[in-house]
């Protein structure tokens, strides 16, 4: 597909683009023939050969620029989105900023050319529509930035504009999941739509790929799978996946990464390549045992201060293998008792807040640049890989090959320095086959130790480009065999709203062996007393990325086991489902409570599972522990510290209006007690309506400082979407007060479906078509054939037929002179819950469904009328393959015999799951997905403008 553009950009253009981006650096000669290569053949090569220190995450400007050249040029393009894949969350997180970073850049380029001219061709990929401009739901950047990690709730925006130039930064878990119609974190309704959209127009890039062998046969295989139907397809190119390595070797097809040539001369790649870091190994006894004894930690706090005081000109680093070690040590460090040093610990468990909070205290620290005032970042493997970090030398625990090389990456990274220093703390005595060191096995480290030795006796250590000679040893294989995804498995995936007798074992598909470290988060908020309240309060006020803890799913149960079952409230959030945490009896005769990854746990702000914060709360930001004492702090709103400006839907205000009952709250001050008591209702003229908003933003305006005071102040005079939630107890009583920034609101899906944030209710009939155009650009914008484009414009059209039915028109507030697709008024699920019990419609029952029913007759048979009603079927994620109802429930008594009739053989007599079936055989299971998410996002967007 191609869009002619008056704006020039070529493929010149790059240095000056990259220049940009990056402090006036050039391109290196490796990121410029990646660049040729993916404008001249628009796909991506099958390995990226790219030593630590030579600029990988680059991919990230490559895919930007080369997709605005291709624009520019009328060609088709390469893929839209590219997935960075890798194992290391805080990796995840520092890809995720430089994606955002320059998605803000190109939102508002200012006086660079260039970048104006880039983000001109990317809103021509993405697509500019008249009607998006009132929108507050307009996008502010042509590039989508999204994380998708476990620990924290996954972007969801990317879905709804599959047009979008977009990167996606992730864990191997994460993009597998959502690959396989599972995505862990997302409700089943989401999972067909982002299983289409990564499956298609989508580069994967999965980094340190000996680390993720089956996710990288798993993900090459989907790419062969996804055009194998009986129809060509004809639209963007399934799955290209890049396996990264530091060394050549492995997948077939092309290499492209550093030559020899590109260091014959002096310069930055060449100093960051080949500047020596000696080796020195410390043996220690006990270092592999069990619970090794303090010396251990003594001997790495030692030789961490022994290094630093070398006067090496920056901060040192220490890495060990465990959390508890990592926060022994920085504990050991702080304690020295013949200088202070500037300690701060960094893993992969800490809160987004807190490290805005340690870059408040410390700007830079985990920058290329560092921060003069710290001495030391003690770190666990999650800044191993990827993060640009210039240590002047660390001392490390003895590790995986890959993970000492990695670690040694961290040091004299931009080639300063002359050398950097690297030291080992390894055993004094035979590891074992069954040592086992934090995620590191027996043999792993065996292999490691006799590997570090050799390097430790070569003048130039651990230098990147050395390693190529002598490369780290592979890990050992925990599985004998890669599992590779037939036919049979995917149909059996795609069933995604079917409740199946069993679920799929995606480890089997996506993990090196069968004990995964996949994390769950895990949230901290003051709670009502009463749970089922709790969970409302979850409900209303879902946890945000900037308070959530990131952490192995089986430290979360053991946390939540240590603190205790009855001293310990706990809900669990998962995609748009809210309950209380369930405990259950394991075969040993304990409780443990039932959580699995990419769930978000909110814990009562008394919970004890926490270790203990710094001196001044930002040197060791807290992390979940099996063995912790201490509580965390509510952040929700901190997030308003830190920015400079609030985005649409950050804010939140709450105010306790009282004692929490048994929680030890103490008394309130009076300015409360007065607000409690304007809220409450007269019991003498019982029937008084009491203006809530205008009580609230009354006593804000008297009492209220604050950042998060002073938003939630605007809002409420301006009546911007802005909602007051005030909670009562059970005597009518006002206990709590939340302003709520709904400007959101729109990107809830379930909301959408029959809420519009305008003052006007929108009618079905202009509703349908509006989807129906804004489909076709979409279609057209995407290449897809005219043929497809047809079916989804007539999938558009009726996709909400269903919502005629007089029961659900009652649900809308319709009337008889004008059908209703969406009404106005407040966007809160009670209110759907009150028109559902008005409507007397059966509970579960989808307009979706009965869209099927009444669009079939009105469809030609010839031509691509099963795939039209598939697409209609599954607008919201429902039926794949089955209905909640039999067609005794879904029609009506008014209905005519020969609707009930086709109901009766569609779901009653198992015709509808035949054609789900025979769409999927015909077109692919992966394309069906990927039509039904285009879709998906014309229904959204046109939703999210009101329309």
């Amino acid at each position: 597909m191609g869009v002619s553009s008056d704006v020039a950009v070529t493929r010149d253009d790059f240095r000056a683009f990259f220049a940009e981006l990056h402090e006036g650096h050039e391109p290196f000669p490796w990121q410029w023939r990646l660049l040729d290569t993916v404008l001249r053949t628009r796909r991506w090569p099958e390995a990226l050969v790219a030593p630590t220190g030579s600029g990988k995450t680059s991919a990230i400007d490559v895919h930007v620029f080369a997709l605005a050249v291709a624009v520019a040029e009328g060609d088709p393009l390469p893929p839209r989105r590219l997935a960075m894949v890798v194992n290391r969350r805080v990796l995840v997180d520092d890809q995720y900023a430089h994606a955002r970073a320059l998605a803000d850049r190109l939102a508002e380029p200012g006086e660079a050319p260039v970048l104006r001219a880039v983000a001109e061709q990317l809103w021509r990929v993405q697509g500019r529509f008249d009607e998006r401009a009132d929108s507050p739901e307009q996008a502010t950047s042509p590039l989508l930035a999204a994380r998708l990690r476990g620990g924290i709730p996954p972007s969801r925006r990317w879905s709804d504009h599959p047009t979008a130039a977009a990167v996606l930064c992730a864990t191997p878990d994460m993009f597998g999941s959502r690959l396989l119609f599972r995505g862990y974190g997302s409700s089943a309704r989401a999972w067909p739509r982002e299983a289409g959209l990564l499956a298609v127009d989508t580069a994967a890039l999965i980094d340190e790929a000996h680390l993720s062998r089956q996710l990288l046969h798993t993900a090459r295989r989907v790419g062969e799978l996804v055009a194998l139907a009986e129809r060509q397809w004809h639209g963007p190119s399934p799955l290209q996946v890049v396996e990264t390595t530091a060394t050549p070797g492995g997948a077939d097809g092309v290499h492209l990464g550093v030559e020899d040539a590109d260091l014959a001369e002096e310069g930055t790649l060449c100093a960051r390549l080949t500047r020596p870091k000696p080796v020195e190994l410390v043996a220690v006894k006990q270092w592999a045992a069990t619970k090794p004894p303090a010396k251990v930690v003594d001997e790495l706090a030692r030789h961490t201060v022994s290094l630093r005081d070398r006067g090496l000109g920056g901060t040192v680093g220490c890495f060990v293998n465990t959390v508890a070690r990592a926060v022994d040590v920085a504990e050991r460090l702080r304690a020295t008792r013949d200088r202070e040093l500037t300690v701060v610990l960094i893993c992969g468990q800490i809160r987004p807040i807190d490290l805005q909070r340690l870059d408040d205290t410390y700007p830079g620290v985990l920058g290329p640049g560092g921060n003069a005032a710290v001495d030391v970042i003690v770190s666990t493997q999650s800044l191993e890989v990827g993060v640009d970090l210039d240590l002047a030398g660390i001392v490390t625990d003895l590790a995986s090959g890959s993970a000492l090389a990695q670690r040694a990456g961290r040091v004299n990274r931009r080639g300063e320095r002359d050398e950097g220093p690297v030291i080992v703390i390894v055993p004094d005595e035979g590891l074992r086959n069954d040592t086992r060191s934090g995620p590191y096995a027996g043999d792993d480290l065996i292999a490691a130790h006799e590997w570090i030795e050799r390097r430790a006796a070569a003048p130039e250590g651990l230098a990147p480009w050395a390693l190529r000679e002598d490369p780290p040893p592979t890990p050992r294989t925990r599985r004998r065999l890669l599992q590779r995804p037939e036919p049979g498995n995917v149909w059996h995936w795609a069933r995604t709203s079917d409740s199946l007798a069993s679920d799929p074992e995606l480890e089997l598909w996506l993990s090196e062996d069968f004990d995964p470290d996949f994390n769950v988060g895990v949230v901290v908020r003051k709670f009502p007393a009463d749970t089922t309240e709790a969970v409302e309060w979850v409900s209303l006020l879902p946890p945000r990325r900037h308070e959530t803890f990131s952490v192995p799913v089986d430290t979360a149960r053991e946390a939540l086991v240590a603190a205790g079952r009855a001293e310990t409230r706990a809900i669990v959030v998962r995609g748009d489902q809210v309950a209380p945490v369930v405990w259950e009896r394991t075969e040993a005769g304990t409780d443990r409570p039932r959580i699995r990854p990419g769930d978000v746990v909110v814990v009562d702000e008394l919970t004890r599972m926490f270790t203990a914060s710094g001196r001044d709360g930002s040197e060791t930001p807290q992390v979940v522990t099996v063995s912790g004492g201490s509580a965390a702090d509510d952040v929700l709103e901190d997030t308003a510290e830190l920015l400079p400006e609030l985005r649409p839907g950050d804010v939140v205000y709450r105010c306790e209006l009282g004692p929490r009952s048994g929680r030890g709250d103490g008394e309130v001050d009076e300015s409360v007690a007065d607000l409690a008591r304007q809220l409450e209702a007269p019991t003498d003229v019982p029937e008084t309506e009491i203006d809530e908003p205008a009580v609230v933003l009354d006593w804000l305006e008297a009492h209220a400082t604050g950042h998060m005071a002073e938003a939630a102040r605007d809002l409420l005079r301006n009546g911007d979407r802005v909602e007051v939630v005030v909670q009562r107890d059970e005597d009518g009583a006002p206990c709590r007060a939340v302003v709520i920034d709904r400007r959101r609101a729109t990107a809830d899906e379930y909301v959408r479906q029959e809420w519009t944030p305008n003052t006007d209710s929108v009618p079905l009939d202009k509703h349908q078509q509006a989807v129906g155009q804004r489909v076709t650009e979409l279609a057209r914008l995407l290449g897809l054939p005219g043929d497809t484009v047809e079916v989804l414009r007539t999938a558009a059209e009726h996709h909400d037929d269903g919502k005629a039915d007089p029961r659900f028109q009652r649900r809308l507030g319709g009337d008889a002179e004008m059908l209703l697709a969406k009404s106005a008024g407040e966007p809160a699920r009670a209110a759907l819950r009150r028109r559902q019990e008005a409507s007397e419609l059966p509970t579960g029952w989808r307009h979706e469904q009965r869209s099927v029913v009444d669009a079939w007759p009105q469809l030609s048979p010839d031509g691509d009328r099963e795939l039209v009603v598939r697409l209609v079927g599954t607008t919201h994620g429902h039926g794949r393959a089955e209905f909640p109802h039999v067609a005794g429930e879904l029609m009506s008594q008014d209905d005519s015999d020969a609707a009930r009739s086709l109901a009766t053989t569609l779901f009653d007599e198992g015709d509808w799951p035949q054609l789900i079936h025979r769409t999927e055989r015909r077109y692919g299971v992966w394309i069906c997905a990927y039509l039904e998410a285009v879709l998906r996002a014309a229904d959204g967007q046109i939703s999210a403008e009101g329309r």
